[in-house]
């Protein structure tokens, strides 16, 4: 009877206990958020963990509500499913680094996901005595060398960079450029990044050189670099771990750029210094610094080098140097050349090869460059010395000038046909006889296979063909003019021929088509003139025997 009376009451408490297990509040959604510590330091890093109890989507939570107190890292997220003696669990983290950005109270504030929120927690944030300033971790130097300019005119902004701190726990460094108004800025190369000591700690480096050019007159303001980022910082003492902001301003630089003065003369050229200079050399390569005056002949080269260093000027605007030369001179010049000399100094370098048409004395006369002088702000006048050419008639060559090789369309001549009669026939017939007779006298004379060959042993010659074959046409041209002097016994055609070739030769030196000029006939035309030398020189040895 007692256990009869009892039934109902395990009946009713299992009624209540599937009630309870199927009402809608059993399976509300709930949202935790932990912290790893309440009470920090500032910019000491710590954990916040946040969890919801089904699978949701990363950007479910809105972690930007954080940005106001805390920095804010990367944040980590999953899912997952578990399912443990029949029983299944959905669960979804979010894990986010923080570390208080201010003294006092800072809140994690609610996250709020399907009607379900979390607890809002009080972290307390107190000061570090010890933590290290912005400058002990990083480091941003900018120079200019000059904060007074005029157009065009250029000054050079250097700027370092200094990481005192392990690279490696930079977080989102980035080095803010320079910036200015008014006035034009242009990288020097590519950063150069690199190892130092200062003070005893290894450091890393990083320079960068800037050009900045004034374009108008007025009052300007420019920027150096500047750093944002920050630096995860471990404190031994306590050991935490703290996020110190590593943010540091640039420094600012007041530029005046004058105004064009009314009473200078001639083309605009500002600079700090100016140094214009020139070299002359002959065809050997030689110096010619003996005196003002040069004794030369037609047909030889001679080079001018002209150097123009100005401090304080882009490459791209420099002045173009105009030299006038007289009609008895044939000029080739190559494109000018630029070179960084450092300390904001620029040299263009400009090569000309100077032949001479014709003889006589020729005036070269001096070349003047006006600039204006920025730091002493005075006028100022750069010239080049002048030059006498005494020309002599060529050696070895016609003493006409130089004219280009005939084309094929002008060098056809007129042939007039005519009866030949027997006279052919018995040309034929004797020089048969000819070739027979000098056959069995060489064989009687039993010359050795050296005599056949061309006397290439010659020092000039070999010289000569290894500078064509090398496509030295400077020292080419200073050889071909001693192989000429060497050999005054060539016949007049062939002469003519090597004279075309040098002019061509000549020519295409600074030509931009560089297929212009081959030296293949001029070495062909050689070896001919060899060969000539070679057979008079048989010939008169000969006529001595006899």
């Amino acid at each position: 009877m007692v256990m009869k009376k009892q039934y109902p009451v395990y009946i009713a408490s299992l009624l209540a206990l599937l009630l309870t297990l199927t009402s809608p509040f059993a399976f509300a959604t709930s949202v935790m958020a932990t912290v790893s510590k309440n009470k920090v330091v500032k910019n000491e890093v710590f954990q916040l963990r946040i969890v919801v109890d089904k699978k949701v989507s990363s950007d479910a939570l809105d972690l930007s509500v954080l940005d106001s107190d805390f920095y804010v890292g990367r944040p980590s997220f999953g899912s997952s499913i578990n399912i443990i003696n029949g029983d299944r669990s959905t669960r979804s983290e979010w894990n986010i680094t923080l570390a208080a950005q201010r003294l006092g109270v800072a809140t994690i504030p609610v996250f709020s996901i399907d009607g379900a929120s979390s607890q809002p927690i009080a972290i307390q944030v107190a000061m570090d005595t010890n933590e290290p300033k912005a400058s002990d971790l990083i480091e941003v130097q900018s120079k200019l060398s000059k904060t007074q300019l005029y157009p065009n005119e250029s000054a050079i902004l250097s700027t370092r960079l200094i990481v005192k701190a392990d690279p490696r726990r930079l977080q989102n460094p980035n080095i803010i450029p320079p910036k200015a108004n008014g006035v034009s800025l242009t990288p020097l190369g590519e950063p150069k990044q690199y190892q130092s000591v200062l003070e005893g700690v290894e450091v890393t480096v990083v320079d960068q050189s800037y050009r900045v050019t004034a374009d108008t007159a007025g009052e300007f303001t420019l920027n150096g670099i500047g750093f944002k980022g920050s630096v995860v910082y471990g404190d031994n003492r306590t050991s935490t771990t703290k996020l110190v902001s590593a943010d540091t301003p640039a420094e600012t630089f007041q530029i005046v750029v004058e105004a064009i003065p009314d009473n200078y003369q001639g083309a605009w050229l500002p600079a700090a210094s100016l140094n214009l200079t020139q070299q002359w050399t002959d065809s050997s390569g030689d110096d010619i610094t003996a005196s003002n005056t040069y004794k030369t002949q037609v047909g030889e080269s001679i080079t001018r080098e002209i150097n123009l260093d100005i401090q304080g000027l882009a490459s791209e605007r420099f002045p173009e140097l105009k030299i006038d030369y007289p009609e008895s001179l044939r000029v080739y010049q190559e494109k000018p050349q630029f070179e960084d000399l450092g300390d904001g100094k620029t040299r263009m370098t400009i090569k000309q090869v100077l032949i001479a048409q014709r003889p006589g004395t020729i005036h070269l006369t001096e070349v003047n460059l006006n600039w204006w002088d920025s730091d002493n702000k005075s006028a100022q006048t750069a010239h080049l010395q002048g030059f006498q050419l005494d020309v002599a008639p060529a050696s070895g060559l016609s003493n006409e000038p130089l004219q280009p090789a005939v084309s094929s369309a002008q060098s056809i001549q007129t042939v007039v046909e005519y009866q030949a009669g027997f006279w052919p026939y018995l040309t034929a017939l004797f020089a048969t006889l000819w070739l027979v007779t000098l056959t069995l006298w060489l064989k009687g004379r039993k010359l050795t296979p050296q005599l056949l060959q061309p006397e290439l042993a010659n020092s000039t010659t070999e010289q000569l063909i290894a500078a064509l074959k090398a496509d030295d046409k400077v020292r080419a041209n200073f050889l071909l003019t001693t192989w000429l002097n060497e050999n005054p016994d060539l016949d007049e055609q062939l002469k003519q021929k090597i004279a075309e070739q040098a002019f061509s030769m000549n020519q295409s030196q600074y030509s931009t088509d560089v297929n212009s000029w081959q030296a293949k006939e001029l070495i062909s035309l050689v070896k001919q003139g060899v060969k000539q030398h070679s057979s008079r020189k048989q010939k008169a040895e000969d006529l001595a025997h006899l």
